[in-house]
């Protein structure tokens, strides 16, 4: 199934379109920055009016064109599913943020489709309790992982799954279930 199954319009992806889309983000992160100062968390008050005011249906319909008219640019779902995550919307910043990875890794940019973007998602994961993605980007994370230089942070996300799930062993649980999805 492509990407474009759920557009409304085709995707022109020429200058035009750029043009375009950039201006829709442009726009999007305007009504964004009213609720999400720069470089922290915006209270909870302030994301809960900004989510009341039916903002955050705007900012989907923008970055939502947007996307269709870039279809291959990774940025446009991995900037949604930041400013998603800081407001709290966290099911729907996890799913725009495997968006983002899937379209970095079908256009190889290594730079958003690896270890730190697996890392992300599982912290995505974690925050909207779908603990099994978060084990399965921990996993793609650690293979990726070469050097082994994010064994800590893939270590401490692990914990914080172990205890949101009160399960000592989570991955072997995962495990356990997907050796007899192959059986």
């Amino acid at each position: 199934m492509s990407r474009e199954a759920n557009t409304q319009e085709p995707a022109d992806v020429g200058p035009d379109a750029a043009t375009e889309a950039s201006t829709l983000v442009a726009e999007a992160d305007m009504l964004l920055a009213h609720a999400l100062p720069t470089g922290s968390l915006p209270s909870p008050e302030k994301a809960a009016s900004f989510l009341r005011q039916g903002k955050l249906e705007a900012v989907l319909a923008l970055y939502g064109r947007a996307m269709r008219l870039q279809p291959n640019e990774s940025a446009h779902p991995w900037n949604l599913a930041s400013a998603l995550g800081r407001l709290g919307v966290d099911d729907l910043a996890t799913a725009f943020m495997v968006r983002a990875i899937h379209i970095a890794q079908e256009s190889g940019e290594a730079q958003w489709s690896g270890t730190d973007a697996h890392l992300a998602l599982a912290e995505l994961a974690i925050d909207a309790g779908e603990s099994d993605l978060a084990l399965t980007a921990l996993a793609r994370a650690k293979a990726l992982d070469g050097a082994g230089s994010h064994e800590q942070q893939i270590q401490a996300l692990l914990g914080e799954i172990r205890a949101a799930r009160s399960d000592p062993q989570p991955q072997a649980s995962l495990a356990g279930l997907l050796n007899r999805l192959a059986a």
